[in-house]
């Protein structure tokens, strides 16, 4: 895959507000996720940078060298790792519980894979660009980019790393009528829930568990502000997007839909610049 990213010089959105926590969801991979920000591997798609700009809330100025962990699903709606059988993906959702409105989380079948999974430190800017496709959809979810902000972390020898301190876990989001155009294109007209009955895109106002009502408390804005890489929609696109986090905080609890934001644990801030491993 070929992008031609823009380069994001500072934060386009400085607003200065703290992005509510939400769930990571079942995909996340505790180890494995590569330091890089080029994620797409060998996966086909619509061309997709993302620009994930880091605010300290505390300051509301940019935070440099704070890794910046992203993770999404493929154009016909996957994560890396985690292969279903073709039954599974037209099982009927569940109808109550933690996860009403979602299916059974697909189990991890591959350890190797790491498509669509990177992580990247934010530049002087506080910034932190990506290139990798267009995020697809899956049952009972609109279309997201889930994340997780490190600012003490080391590299590992296999080139992934180990966090030392986590300051937000959240989600991004794409607007509706963009999606839909999307929808109309390869691969992601491929989807395999698309032309279920009772199924198919599930629109943000849609989100199970309230998510993406969720990641707009507060009045964060958790959606992308997206630009065409060229003249046509195919050639890909740019999203900018700025993430409002508190420094001091250390986040050890799970969200879920019943607890709301998880209180921070408060640790002491240390002197001097971060040490950063690359």
């Amino acid at each position: 895959m070929e992008c031609y990213p823009e380069t994001a010089s500072s934060i386009k959105n400085s607003t200065c507000v703290l992005a509510p926590e939400v769930t990571p969801g079942p995909y996340y991979h505790t180890s494995g996720h590569p330091i890089r920000n080029s994620m797409a591997e060998w996966q086909l798609g619509l061309p997709f940078v993302m620009n994930v700009g880091v605010i300290d809330v505390e300051t509301c100025k940019p935070v440099p060298n704070v890794l910046v962990d992203l993770w999404h699903a493929n154009a016909t709606g996957f994560y890396a790792g985690h292969n279903p059988k073709p039954k599974e993906v037209v099982a009927q959702p569940a109808t109550s519980g933690i996860r009403q409105g979602l299916l059974p989380a697909f189990k991890r079948t591959d350890d190797t894979a790491t498509w669509l999974r990177g992580a990247w430190p934010t530049d002087g800017n506080g910034v932190a660009q990506f290139t990798s496709v267009f995020p697809g959809y899956y049952t009972g979810r609109a279309t997201h980019v889930h994340l997780k902000v490190h600012p003490e972390w080391r590299t590992l020898p296999n080139g992934t790393f180990e966090s030392r301190r986590l300051v937000h876990t959240g989600q991004f989001f794409v607007d509706d009528l963009l999606n839909e155009e999307i929808d109309k294109l390869q691969p992601y007209s491929e989807n395999p829930i698309r032309h279920l009955s009772g199924r198919g895109r599930t629109r943000n106002w849609e989100d199970s568990l309230h998510i993406f009502d969720e990641a707009h408390r507060g009045g964060y804005m958790p959606t992308f502000d997206i630009e065409p890489l060229g003249m046509v929609l195919s050639q890909g696109l740019v999203g900018f997007v700025t993430v409002g986090v508190n420094m001091s905080a250390n986040f050890e609890s799970v969200w879920h839909p019943n607890m709301g934001t998880p209180d921070p644990v408060v640790v002491p801030k240390k002197e001097g610049p971060r040490s950063v491993e690359l």
